[in-house]
């Protein structure tokens, strides 16, 4: 395979689905490689969810409300349905340290426009009658968040960016970025070599393995993240439903699991989730993380005791040390770009995808990159 495009995009999960999309809708000869199928990385295990709960404060406001914004013209945009419906979501709190850690998060977030309201567990059930109130101190509520169909997304922007001339090829492993007196001139696949001006990492945990191959370490880590989903009942989850765990240190979590669960629109309920280390890149379900999963979602939701499981997943899921996406331009490499380790990917997918295309064609993004850039000194982690 041989050719030559304005851009590559590397990795087709939500956001270089998305960014492929727009750059061919902005006139960009482009071409979108997977080295499996679409959506075979973390994409695939995702549940949907556009999420607000989890936002990072200090910078990362900014692009989730915009992303959030998009949302409801969404369908309109890329011409097809993406099941995009809306619904609140509950952040579980279990300990006073999780309500302060929650009571602080509320100035910040109405500043941005976002409701969130702190309800204490008896008023619980006025919200989710599915969830055991005796379980928690209380939540906190966000009203106006909402689910898309997962495989819907990635494929509406497949359809829609075909329709611009995009070029996709699946099953196609790119071995090494091409760089020439520091800038990109391409990538070079197994099956040939690509030419191109710009190329767009949206590789997730398989970003730092291209990198290697520049001489580059990004602040760019990784979990094998599993969950399980279960048969389709009439039992009606309100809400998609986290622990506010999630906002403490937890070094590890192997061999137990930190609930967070949703529900499909046609009745599936998927439960998680359990976090492993693992350098090897896999995505090999344990029988130990489905024990841990359904112990929690079952102590907090007993009702669910009965569903039969019909499978659980696994996939490596990228993060980095300071909670912030790599977002940007790489430093002293002209023409290539990373968008990967997003804390929520689904609600900033469409403006993720402007933005790239912002920068690609040289013109001022509408939101500020400058805290993703992938070369940032990463400060220690912290939790927003």
């Amino acid at each position: 395979m041989s050719g030559t495009f304005d851009v590559v995009v590397v990795g087709a999960g939500y956001i270089g689905c998305a960014v492929a999309c727009h750059a061919a809708m902005a006139g960009l000869r482009t071409l979108l490689i997977e080295r499996g199928e679409i959506g075979a990385g973390a994409s695939r295990a995702n549940y949907g969810n556009v999420q607000v709960q989890d936002a990072e404060l200090a910078h990362s406001l900014p692009l989730t409300v915009a992303g959030l914004a998009r949302f409801p013209d969404l369908e309109a945009q890329l011409g097809a349905a993406v099941g995009y419906r809306r619904l609140g979501s509950l952040l579980l709190i279990e300990t006073e340290a999780q309500w302060q850690t929650m009571a602080a998060r509320l100035a910040r977030l109405h500043a941005a426009g976002i409701p969130a309201e702190l309800v204490p567990a008896a008023h619980i059930p006025e919200i989710e009658p599915l969830l055991d109130p005796r379980t928690v101190l209380g939540a906190c509520y966000h009203a106006a968040e909402g689910q898309v169909a997962p495989f819907a997304l990635l494929w509406a922007y497949l359809r829609r960016g075909r329709a611009y001339g995009l070029t996709v090829r699946t099953h196609t492993d790119v071995l090494e970025v091409g760089v020439a007196q520091g800038r990109v001139i391409g990538v070079r696949t197994e099956q040939g070599t690509i030419h191109a001006g710009a190329v767009v990492l949206t590789t997730g945990a398989w970003t730092n393995l291209l990198a290697a191959k520049l001489g580059r370490t990004w602040p760019i880590q990784h979990v094998r993240g599993q969950a399980l989903v279960t048969e389709a009942t009439s039992l009606r989850l309100n809400n998609h439903i986290a622990s506010a765990a999630f906002f403490e240190d937890i070094e590890n979590v192997a061999g137990g699991a930190v609930l967070a669960i949703s529900q499909t629109a046609h009745g599936h309920f998927l439960l998680g989730e359990a976090a492993y280390p693992d350098p090897a890149l896999t995505s090999q379900a344990t029988a130990d993380g489905a024990r841990a999963i359904a112990a929690v979602a079952t102590h907090f939701f007993p009702g669910l005791r009965s569903l039969r499981v019909l499978r659980t997943w696994a996939a490596p899921v990228a993060s980095t040390p300071d909670g912030l996406p790599c977002l940007g331009p790489v430093a002293d490499v002209s023409g290539l770009f990373i968008a990967t380790a997003f804390k929520s990917t689904v609600i900033v997918t469409p403006i993720v995808g402007e933005l790239m295309v912002d920068l690609i064609l040289g013109r001022s993004p509408a939101i500020d990159v400058t805290p993703f850039l992938p070369d940032r000194r990463s400060a220690d982690a912290h939790h927003p």
